[in-house]
């Protein structure tokens, strides 16, 4: 068991904001992890990309675009987007806001 707080969560700065980490393999998780991303206005973490292992993006502020395969939909706050497995995805700040939502990940 672990509790992680956001001061003890690591933090990676980029360019286009950051990222806290609360789950992972250094806490024991096996097959999850779960992080916080901030992205700047109109910015995007990385080009969509596939990966083995369910996802889900949960928006907790600001207006994001997503991406799955072909498609494209506009999400706001609460909004819980869920991407199965090798599914081409990404999302974008698609707003003047910070856009946060949580990345949880099983393996």
């Amino acid at each position: 068991m672990s509790i992680i707080s956001w001061e003890n969560a690591e933090t990676r700065h980029r360019k286009e904001g950051f990222i806290k980490i609360y789950v992972d393999e250094k806490i024991g998780a096996r097959k999850l992890r779960m992080h916080l991303s901030v992205l700047g206005p109109y910015k995007r973490p990385h080009k969509p990309h596939r990966h083995d292992g369910e996802e889900i993006f949960f928006i907790l502020e600001g207006e994001g675009e997503v991406k799955i395969e072909d498609e494209e939909f506009k999400v706001g706050p609460m909004t819980a987007i869920f991407i199965p497995s090798n599914l081409l995805h990404g999302i974008e700040n698609a707003g003047e806001k910070v856009l946060k939502y949580l990345v949880i990940v099983a393996k």
